[in-house]
C-alpha cells in the first residue's frame, strides 16, 4: 500500500497546488487523506476537497475570469435559495 501512495504522491506533485495555508506541498497522508509536507503545519484535508481543490485552482490558473464568473453564478444560486429576510 505504501507503494501506491507514494506513485499517487509523485504524480499528484506534478501540478498539485500548495497547502493553501503555508504554500508547503501537500503530500497524501493516507488513501483519503492529504495534509501538508511542512513539519509545522497542521493543515490537512480528504481527498474529495483535494480533488475540489485541485480542479478550482486549474479553474482559476488557465482563466481568473472564468472562475469568478463560476463563483458568482454558485453564489447567486445559492443566495436565490433564501428568503429575502436572511439576506
Amino acid at each position: 500500500m505504501g507503494d501506491l501512495l507514494r506513485v499517487r504522491d509523485e504524480q499528484a506533485s506534478i501540478a498539485a497546488p500548495p497547502c493553501p495555508q503555508c504554500g508547503v506541498q501537500l503530500v497524501g497522508s493516507t488513501s483519503d487523506w492529504w495534509q501538508c509536507a511542512a513539519v509545522h503545519c497542521p493543515y490537512e484535508m480528504p481527498d474529495e476537497a483535494y480533488r475540489l481543490y485541485v480542479s478550482l485552482c486549474a479553474l482559476f490558473e488557465s482563466g481568473p475570469e472564468r472562475f469568478f464568473e463560476v463563483v458568482r453564478g454558485h453564489r447567486d444560486e445559492v443566495r436565490a435559495l433564501e428568503p429575502a429576510w436572511l439576506r
